[in-house]
This record gives structure tokens, C-alpha cells and sequence, in this order.
């Protein structure tokens, strides 16, 4: 990973940073079932930010970030591939050099956040991020395990010190529920009707705790 961050201004810092796909080790219990026999690596991802201080008590920062899911065959795989496998055509069926993955799409993803120092001992912080959806609705059966559909995230949290060398720190996490739909897998495999229309969502909380303290 390479990264950059300088100050501009005493009130402006810009940021960057950019990964390469990352390539990991193969999942061996799951070489049937992910694409390159279990090879399931890291996305090639970047990202660009920048942090304001509109106060002497308030920081701002905006950062955009890229995923590029598609560039990993058993994540961007369109599920459709394994109709190729049903042709006789082994590379396409569940673990093959071109078998089906997940279908996902490459995202943008935009989030802003803001700390305010409101006391000595007080520092709170709200953030939001928001992102495209991955999940086309073509790929809805096989993202019935890994339904990741969420596209919103809103974050509250804050750390209050008790001294100069202890701090307690508190975060949430909500996650709005998003749904995708799409005509089932089992249609084209089965015949029509066989799967009607599928519906996958997700919504989450979160919550988090820590305690710090130096010495």
C-alpha cells in the first residue's frame, strides 16, 4: 500500500492512498465452490481525502474511495458463468478458472466525517458513508450467502478523557436496511417459474467500546 498525507495549510491536509489486488493464499476446504480453486483475493482499491479545521474545536474530513470488486474472479464473476459448466464446459463450473462468483460490481463509496472537541475532557464525532450497491439483481441467489447490499452507513461516537493518560471511547453504527431483488438462478436452470423472484437485504448495528490508558 502506498500512501500520502501533507498539510496544505495549517487548516487543510489532503490524503491518498492506493493498494494493488492483493493475492492470498487459496481457501483449500472451498475449492469447489469459489472461482481459481478457492483463490478469493483482496480488491485493487484507492482513495482520496481531505481534512478541514474549521475551528480551532472542529475538524471536518471528506474522503472518496474506489473498490474494485470485479477485478477478483471468484468475487466479480457474474453467476451466470455456470451455465457455461451445464454446456460441458468445465471451466465455468463451481471452482473453475472461470466459475461463477458473486457478480459484484466495482463501488464508489463518499464519507464525511466531523470531531468536535467540545470540552477539555469531551471529543464527540458523527460520521456518514455512502456507497453504490455491488449486488446486481441478476446475481441475487448466488449473494444469498454473502448478501453485502448495505450502501449507507451513519456513525455517532465520542471519547471522554479522565486524564492525560487514560480515555474512555464509544462508537455506534447503523446501517439503514437495503433490499435487492431478482429473478432466481433456478428460472434458467430449472425452467421458468421454478425460482419466481428472490429478495436478499441486510441492515446493521453496531456498537463499540475501549478503554485506553499510557504510561
Amino acid at each position: 500500500r502506498l500512501g500520502y498525507l501533507g498539510k496544505v495549510t495549517d487548516k487543510i491536509s489532503l490524503g491518498a492512498s492506493y493498494s494493488p489486488k492483493v493475492s492470498m493464499s487459496k481457501f483449500d476446504k472451498y475449492s469447489g465452490l469459489f472461482a481459481e480453486s478457492g483463490k478469493f483475493d483482496i480488491p485493487e482499491n484507492y482513495a482520496l481525502g481531505a481534512s478541514i479545521k474549521a475551528t480551532p474545536d472542529l475538524l471536518i474530513a471528506v474522503d472518496y474511495q474506489r473498490i474494485n470488486y470485479a477485478g477478483v474472479p471468484s468475487v466479480g464473476n457474474p453467476s451466470s458463468n455456470i451455465g457455461g459448466c451445464m454446456m460441458g464446459n468445465y471451466a465455468n463450473c463451481l471452482g473453475g478458472s472461470s466459475g461463477p462468483g458473486f457478480g459484484w460490481k466495482n463501488v464508489n463509496v463518499w464519507k464525511v466525517g466531523a470531531e468536535w472537541q467540545a470540552t477539555p475532557q469531551w471529543t464527540l464525532r458523527a460520521g456518514v458513508n455512502v456507497g453504490t450497491n455491488p449486488v446486481p439483481s441478476a446475481d441475487v441467489t448466488f449473494n444469498i450467502v454473502a448478501p453485502g447490499v448495505t450502501t449507507s452507513h451513519f456513525t455517532l461516537g465520542g471519547t471522554y478523557a479522565f486524564s492525560p493518560k487514560s480515555e474512555l471511547t464509544f462508537a455506534y453504527m447503523y446501517a439503514p436496511k437495503q433490499s435487492v431483488s431478482g429473478s432466481s438462478m433456478f428460472n434458467a436452470m430449472m425452467g421458468p417459474g421454478a425460482g419466481g423472484t428472490e429478495t436478499i437485504s441486510m441492515s446493521q448495528n453496531s456498537i463499540g467500546v475501549q478503554y485506553a490508558w499510557r504510561w
